[in-house]
């Protein structure tokens, strides 16, 4: 079975770490998360699945960002009893040669409406 890694910005860390005031299982729900999103990249021939309601392309990136990013819109958090409507969102980008996942932004989307494109931009300066 083939590997894929994964990567995580600083602020990404910060980000989770934060979000885990609101949501105290995330660190558990996050790991699942992950597996879950490893499953349907495998399943759906090492790509991003978005003919779905989980994961959405993000578009309006500037012409030199190399990589599709993506937001997760389903994210499970056991503590708050919402299901995968929790209202957490995930950026990230998918590398399929080389079989990786960075994680960019973890928010919430009351407080954030839409993911931080300059940050993804910046990766690729």
């Amino acid at each position: 079975m083939t590997q894929i890694d994964i990567g995580y910005t600083k602020k990404f860390i910060k980000e989770k770490k934060k979000l885990a005031r609101k949501c105290p299982s995330i660190e558990s729900d996050f790991e699942d998360f992950k597996q879950a999103l490893k499953v349907d990249i495998k399943y759906n021939n090492y790509s991003v699945p978005t003919g779905n309601d989980k994961y959405f392309r993000i578009s309006g990136l500037k012409e030199y960002v190399t990589l599709p990013a993506f937001v997760a819109k389903a994210f499970y958090c056991e503590k708050m009893n919402k299901g995968m409507k929790s209202g957490f969102r995930i950026t990230f980008i998918y590398d399929p040669s080389e079989m990786f996942i960075y994680f960019v932004q973890f928010y919430f989307k009351s407080k954030d409406e839409i993911e931080d494109k300059d940050r993804i931009n910046n990766l690729f300066k």
